[in-house]
């Protein structure tokens, strides 16, 4: 990957951790909710489709405990779980600096024609939730004492939730949601 390209998606990383509270804060919120998942895309959008976020409401948590009980951790951090209407909040993030730095990534990343070139996206994406995790998000937005930030593959190429919360969230908010059982079985 050149040095430009570096330098792009240090562009992204940059705009999202700056615009990512303000949108989630201008959205108003009144249920509370308990994770924020940032979608990403490859090649399978347009050079248009810029991250995007997904707060999932704590009802929707609760409904999963209820309705799948041992099963209920994948259902509670799988992305693709949590879009039926309802479930969520979904907030566009409305940035002009976003949206071209973005359509520079997807020109290199079309030129690859390999999506599995995403890993760059992906652990990029991974920084930005980490950042995010520090931040006090009951000030921003009704969230959960657990609530966690973390990536969603909405490409399917790496298929991993778990593992992109894993490399997304503090070890003290993991221990906090492997004590109240919502993370499954230890590895």
């Amino acid at each position: 990957m050149s040095k430009r390209i570096e330098g792009v998606l240090l562009k992204i990383e940059a705009l999202l951790v700056s615009h990512i509270p303000n949108v989630v804060k201008a959205a108003r919120l009144r249920e509370p909710v308990y994770c924020l998942r940032i979608w990403y895309n490859g090649t399978d959008s347009d050079e248009t489709a810029v991250p995007w976020l997904m707060l999932v409401k704590e009802s929707t948590r609760k409904s999963f405990i209820l309705e799948h009980r041992k099963e209920a951790p994948y259902y509670i951090w799988c992305a693709d779980e949590a879009t039926n209407a309802g479930q969520s909040f979904n907030v566009q993030i409305d940035n002009a600096e976003l949206v071209k730095q973005y359509g520079l990534w997807y020109d290199y990343l079309c030129d690859l024609d390999d999506d599995e070139e995403l890993q760059p996206f992906r652990e990029m994406i991974q920084r930005v939730s980490a950042k995010l995790n520090t931040l006090d998000w009951a000030a921003i937005v009704p969230a959960t004492d657990d609530f966690v930030v973390f990536p969603a593959d909405g490409s399917h190429t790496f298929c991993d939730d778990l593992g992109d919360l894993n490399a997304s969230a503090p070890e003290n908010r993991l221990s906090l949601l492997r004590s109240r059982n919502l993370l499954g079985p230890a590895e």
